[in-house]
């Protein structure tokens, strides 16, 4: 018998080694830094003596300067009037408070229709001054306050000042109080209400005199900005001076880039000049009829765009988020424009009282062929109208202002009186039962049956 070798293969089990996870530098990217950006304001403030019959003017004259914010007073706007407020509301949203009760006074800010906003601060009644708040959520957070105080006696004005200022919600927002005060800096009476904005760490605008009178009425106070190009001009509609400057906020990068328009200015192009200029920079005639035809077509196009770059550079320019109204595309307006801004470069470069009332004068024919502009659109809009609906909603627009926007802040005002009118709603349900023991009143319970909201709680937790 032959046995046959059985070949043994020994397996050696090997153990896994287990490689603890270590960091690894290599994989570690650097994070880009982002340095904040600062968030510009074109401001306005202006005491207008009654808006209600410059309405059309204040408005174009605010997008005339490309403002985002106008704070006015002295508006004289009532409270049933919708009419001003609807003519302030072009190209601009309109928040204003008015006087409760008698004429003059009242309050308000225009702000560009690009920026959001809500209401700063509860209103709330003084008897020394008028005021207006509104919080402007963007491109950068901007508390906005603004106040009209009567000519007469301080009183009780630094005490209820403090009372609105320690109201404020957020102490450490950036905050801009504006307005007409009244009040002499330079007199003994002043040095409380200095001390009180400097306990809230508001600092004083430096400005020239901002009345005709050679005084300085027109206050402005920042925290937590900076201002520069600040400028006063007299205006024909009004005692007080109009101001202007930009107020500048630090705030976080934003990533959509800024619109720009590319522009050439054709009105100073000579056709004769740019010829001559085309003509010495083509290739020689030999040269250039020897060239195919593509390659003759690219020569030509690159010499005309490039004398045309020569003689009239491309510019740019931001583009405005609102569009114009269509009244002010008229010829005539947009012809008194240019003369106004080139009489506004001539009088603040010169300072002399003979191109500030050419100014003026051109403001007044400015205001007057605004409102015959307007007028002629509506008048031919309505007449060519034709649906019932689109002519009442025209109407509509020149009568009534845009509704404001809701309140996005929660006050603990809005939260009592919020559930003081549910529990008043749910007991207006009910009316009053009067059963002398609860146990033995068997009155039904239904929703039009009224009984006492307190004795409706008893029944049920005896049932």
């Amino acid at each position: 018998m032959c046995f046959q070798h059985i070949p043994v293969i020994c397996g050696l089990h090997r153990r896994r080694k287990i490689t603890h996870r270590r960091q690894d530098h290599s994989n570690l990217r650097r994070l880009r830094q982002t340095t904040p950006t600062a968030a510009s304001f074109s401001v306005g403030l202006w005491n207008c003596q009654s808006a209600v019959n410059k309405a059309d003017f204040i408005a174009s004259y605010a997008n005339h300067l490309s403002l985002q914010l106008l704070a006015l007073t002295e508006t004289w706007i009532k409270p049933e009037n919708t009419a001003t407020p609807a003519a302030l509301s072009n190209n601009y949203s309109f928040s204003h408070t008015s006087r409760p009760s008698g004429r003059g006074g009242g309050t308000g800010l225009l702000i560009a229709n690009g920026l959001k906003h809500t209401p700063l601060l509860p209103t709330n009644t003084y008897t020394s001054f008028e005021y207006h708040a509104t919080l402007v959520n963007t491109p950068a957070k901007l508390g906005i306050i603004v106040i009209y105080r009567p000519p007469g006696q301080m009183g009780e004005f630094t005490n209820e000042l403090d009372m609105l200022l320690s109201s404020i919600p957020d102490q450490d927002c950036p905050m801009l109080i504006l307005g007409d005060m009244n009040i002499h800096l330079d007199s003994p009476c002043s040095t409380d209400f200095i001390s009180l904005m400097h306990s809230f760490d508001l600092e004083q605008v430096p400005s020239p005199p901002t009345h005709k009178a050679g005084k300085n009425l027109d206050l402005i106070f920042t925290r937590k900005c900076d201002t520069d190009s600040l400028t006063v001009t007299p205006l024909h509609l009004s005692d007080h001076y109009f101001i202007q400057l930009n107020v500048c906020i630090e705030k976080k990068p934003k990533a959509a880039p800024t619109m720009v328009s590319f522009r050439r200015n054709l009105r100073d192009l000579s056709a004769d000049q740019y010829s001559s200029l085309v003509t010495d920079n083509m290739p020689p005639p030999g040269s250039f009829s020897s060239l195919n035809v593509n390659d003759a077509t690219d020569a030509l196009c690159s010499t005309l765009s490039s004398c045309l770059d020569d003689l009239c550079p491309l510019t740019t320019r931001v583009m405005r988020s609102n569009k114009p109204q269509p009244w002010l595309k008229n010829d005539t307006v947009r012809e008194l424009r240019s003369r106004l801004r080139a009489a506004e470069r001539k009088w603040r470069e010169k300072r002399i009282h003979a191109d500030l009332q050419n100014y003026q004068l051109l403001l007044a024919s400015f205001s007057t062929c605004l409102t015959t502009a307007k007028a002629e659109f509506y008048h031919s809009k309505i007449n060519s109208l034709t649906d019932s609906r689109k002519l009442f909603a025209t109407f509509n627009t020149l009568l009534n202002p845009p509704p404001p926007p809701p309140a996005t802040c929660l006050t603990a005002e809005a939260l009592a009186s919020f559930f003081t009118g549910k529990v008043a709603a749910i007991s207006s349900q009910f009316t009053d039962a009067t059963c002398s023991d609860p146990t033995t009143c068997s009155a039904p319970l239904y929703p039009s049956t009224k009984v006492n909201l307190q004795s409706s709680f008893l029944l049920l937790k005896l049932a």
